[in-house]
């Protein structure tokens, strides 16, 4: 008989994976009820093939897990049993390793549960198991597992043992001497004793295999059952998911456009009462702004007319004063002139003093006429020139200007200035135009374009700086 040495339960019961050494002499089990001792002896009665504590079974411990899949697996030692045996429990498996790996997995097909057996050399874990492919891994039934550990050394009176319920080994106390006698030589393999329940126990394991088929038809029954369940609710499934699309189709989605609408219509109403609302404010800004721009142009109006009235009244003083002036000066120099007559005799100065003094005087004021007279004339001619000027509306022409407008005019050039030509009637935009134009003012206009190269010629000569061009250029 082998001795389990490890053992390794994944997704049982409620045990995610716990893992239990099974290597010593002795092995107690010990905990309160509800512990889980029942559950680690029905995964060792499931791996050896043998049945649950009633009324559980492996479907039950594979439910709880929540899992598609349970695994089973325990690390057998595989060395001759005894001084007197050389045989190794599983060489008719052709495994002569120290260690051999029995497995059980357990799967979730259709409703039911299926359990499976393999016997993999050496110790080899469950994800080594997950990598190796099934056919090299031999899965085999529960019947054929039966068979391989029977041959192993599991005979049926240990699985009689191990197939004891809770709290039910007690009982073994009550055997007849010739009992628990038979029982251990079944135990260690009594031949003899052995024959005797020969036929007993193949009728017992005919009536087994008559229930394991009764349970496998039952089980597929159930698959089957459940089966035709899970597809009458998928039916039903259908028709409430089809009657749902048919309302959704006809109900729900129209609702759902209608709102639609009415929620973008509100959106689309609101902005637009915004806009409007916006719209006035904007109208009355617009409005109050023309009002100041009407108020700030009547006010330089009035400012522009006080202007030219101050300007006017800055003349007419201009003018006075200057009258004055002229009147005050011969009274100032008389007065003068008698200041230095009194000096004179205070001094008591003689006759020849005051003849040489006063012949002095007389060249002074003869020299005082003659540029009182050049004085005149000078103001007579910025007086003409003045008068001459009263009439246009051009500034000046600076000298190089009028130079070379004597020149275009002696060659017989007609022409004419940007200045002449650009009037700014609006007294608001005068001052913008013209620092605009102020650079191209004196630029020459030609009145005929077969003129440009004599034009350009007396430029040149001339030396003038501003641009001269044909009709229709600017």
């Amino acid at each position: 008989m082998f001795h389990l040495q490890t053992l390794e339960l994944v997704h049982w019961d409620y045990c995610q994976r716990v893992s239990l050494p099974l290597d010593g002499s002795i092995i107690t089990i010990a905990g309160p009820n509800g512990s889980g001792k029942t559950t680690l002896l029905d995964a060792m009665r499931t791996l050896l093939g043998l049945r649950c504590s009633a009324p559980r079974d492996y479907r039950t411990y594979a439910r709880h897990a929540g899992a598609q899949t349970a695994w089973l697996r325990a690390v057998v030692d595989n060395r001759p049993q005894g001084r007197q045996s050389s045989s190794r429990p599983f060489a008719r498996r052709l495994l002569y390793s120290d260690q051999v790996t029995l497995a059980c997995r357990i799967d979730k097909n259709g409703g039911d549960w299926q359990r499976r057996y393999c016997l993999v050399e050496g110790d080899v874990s469950i994800e080594q198991l997950l990598d190796m492919p099934e056919k090299d891994l031999g899965f085999m039934g529960v019947e054929a597992w039966g068979r391989v550990l029977a041959a192993a050394g599991l005979s049926p009176a240990i699985a009689r043992v191990l197939s004891l319920e809770q709290g039910q080994t007690d009982r073994l106390c009550e055997f007849s001497p010739r009992e628990l006698l038979r029982l251990v030589f079944d135990v260690f393999g009594d031949q003899q004793v052995l024959d005797a329940y020969d036929q007993a126990r193949e009728h017992q394991q005919q009536l087994a295999r008559e229930m394991a088929q009764a349970e496998r038809e039952l089980d597929h029954s159930r698959a089957q059952l459940s089966e035709l369940h899970n597809r009458v609710t998928s039916y039903k499934t259908w028709q409430m998911r089809l009657a749902e699309r048919e309302r959704l189709a006809t109900e729900v989605l129209p609702v759902l456009g209608w709102w639609g609408e009415r929620e973008q219509l509100t959106k689309q109403s609101r902005e637009l009462r915004r806009q409007k609302a916006q719209h006035r404010a904007a109208l009355a800004e617009q409005a109050v702004q023309n009002k100041r721009l009407l108020h700030l142009l009547d006010e330089g109006t009035r400012a522009q007319q006080q202007a030219e009235q101050l300007r006017a009244e800055r003349d007419q003083a201009r003018k006075q004063l200057d009258e004055a002036t002229r009147h005050e000066a011969p009274l100032e120099k008389l007065a003068q002139r008698e200041q230095e007559l009194l000096a004179l005799v205070d001094k008591g100065s003689n006759a020849d003093e005051l003849q040489a003094h006063l012949a002095q005087l007389q060249d002074q004021e003869s020299a005082l006429q003659d540029e009182r007279s050049q004085l005149t004339q000078r103001r007579k001619l910025a007086a003409a020139q003045l008068a001459a000027l009263e009439g246009q509306s051009l500034p000046p022409l600076p000298p190089e200007v009028l130079r070379f407008r004597k020149q275009l005019a002696n060659a017989g050039i007609g022409h004419r200035f940007v200045a002449e030509t650009v009037e700014v009637q609006d007294e608001r935009w005068r001052a913008a135009i013209e620092g605009v134009l102020r650079g191209h003012r004196w630029v020459v206009l030609l009145d005929q374009a077969n003129d440009l190269a004599e034009a350009w010629e007396l430029g040149e000569r001339e030396r003038y700086r501003h641009y001269i061009v044909e009709p229709g250029s600017v």
